[in-house]
C-alpha cells in the first residue's frame, strides 16, 4: 500500500469488559457480574475497528504478542487494513470494569505495546493524508520519541490528529509541559472534558478550548468530547458546538475512540468541520446503544 488516508498507530489490545460493579470488591473477596466481552481496544484498535466498518482507506501499523490473544487479535481486523510487527511481549490485555452511572475503570498490563518504537515502525509506513497518534501514555517507548514522529509527520505534509488518553499519574507539571511541546504539530486534538481541563489548567470547558485552541498548529482544531452532552470544538477562533441525541447506552467503551475514526473519516471525505463534528457524534451514539455495535453503511 503506497499511501493511505489515514495512518493509525499507538495502542491495539485485547479488551476484557466486565460489569456492571457497584462497589469493588474487599481484598480475598468476591464479586459476580452479568456482563462479559472480550474484543479488539484500546484507544487505536477501536479506531481502527470503527474505520473498517465505514470504509476509511486506513492503515494500523502496532506490534503484537506471538499468544493466544495475539493470534487473535490479529484475525478480527481486515488483514489489507493492517501490518503487524512480532513482539517477545505477551500481548496487551486492558481490564475495563462498567459501573451503574456509565463510568469506567481500567486495569492495563502494557505487554507488546512496551515495544512500540518509532525505529521499528517507520521502515512500514506508507505515504498518508492524516495520521492518528493514539493512546500516547499507554505506549511509552512511542511517546518518548514523538518529537521525532511529530517532525516526521510534519515533513510529509500530513496531518496530524492525537488523542493521548489519561496519564498514569495524572497531568502533571511534567506531563503538561510534555504535552505542551507536541501542540503546535497538532491539526486536531481529540480529547475528552477532564483530559482538557486537567491539561489546560482550566476549570471550565470553555476555557480550556480557547487555552488549547491557542497552542495548536496554525491549522489546528481542538475537540472536547462532553459525553452525553455531545462535543464542542475551536478552529480559527470560531467555536462549535454539536449536541448528541438521547440514546440508552448499552456500552460505552471505546466511545471517544469511534468519534475519533468517524470525525477523520469524514474529514477525509470532504465535509466540512460542522458536518464532520455531527457525523461523528451520530456514528459514536448510535455505536454505544446497539449490541453488537452497528456503524452507518460505507459511504
Amino acid at each position: 500500500m503506497n499511501t493511505v488516508d489515514l495512518l493509525i498507530l499507538g495502542n491495539v489490545n485485547v479488551d476484557l469488559i466486565l460489569g456492571p460493579l457497584d462497589e469493588w470488591p474487599q481484598e480475598g473477596t468476591e464479586r459476580l457480574v452479568n456482563q462479559m466481552q472480550w474484543r479488539v481496544g484500546g484507544n487505536a484498535g477501536n479506531a481502527a475497528l470503527a474505520c473498517a466498518a465505514l470504509g476509511t482507506r486506513t492503515l494500523t501499523v502496532s506490534t503484537v504478542g506471538d499468544d493466544l490473544p495475539g493470534r487473535w487479535i490479529k484475525e478480527q481486523l481486515p488483514l489489507d487494513m493492517t501490518h503487524w510487527l512480532p513482539s517477545e511481549e505477551p500481548t496487551s490485555v486492558s481490564v475495563a470494569v462498567t459501573h451503574p452511572n456509565g463510568e469506567r475503570s481500567f486495569i492495563t498490563h502494557l505487554g507488546h505495546l512496551n515495544t512500540l518504537h518509532w525505529t521499528d515502525l517507520k521502515p512500514h509506513l506508507p505515504h498518508c493524508r492524516a495520521v492518528l497518534l493514539a493512546g500516547a501514555f499507554l505506549t511509552p517507548a512511542l511517546r518518548a520519541e514523538y518529537p521525532e514522529v511529530l517532525r516526521h509527520f510534519q515533513a510529509q505534509g500530513s496531518q496530524v490528529a492525537v488523542d493521548f488518553g489519561w496519564p498514569d499519574g495524572g497531568f502533571t507539571p511534567e506531563v503538561q509541559a510534555e504535552v505542551r511541546e507536541w501542540l503546535p504539530f497538532v491539526h486536531h486534538l481529540l480529547i475528552n472534558e477532564l483530559e482538557a481541563q486537567h491539561l489546560s489548567r482550566q476549570a471550565s470547558t470553555a476555557e480550556a478550548l480557547r487555552t488549547l485552541g491557542a497552542q495548536l498548529h496554525p491549522q489546528g482544531t481542538v475537540v472536547i468530547k462532553c459525553g452525553a452532552r455531545g462535543v464542542v470544538a475551536q478552529y480559527q477562533g470560531k467555536q462549535y458546538a454539536q449536541s448528541a441525541p438521547t440514546v440508552t447506552v448499552l456500552d460505552s467503551v471505546g466511545a471517544g475512540d469511534t468519534w475519533n475514526a468517524a470525525y477523520l473519516h469524514a474529514l477525509l471525505t470532504g465535509r466540512e468541520i460542522e458536518n464532520a463534528l455531527a457525523y461523528a457524534v451520530n456514528v459514536a451514539s448510535t455505536a454505544i446503544s446497539t449490541q453488537p455495535r452497528v456503524f452507518p453503511p460505507r459511504e
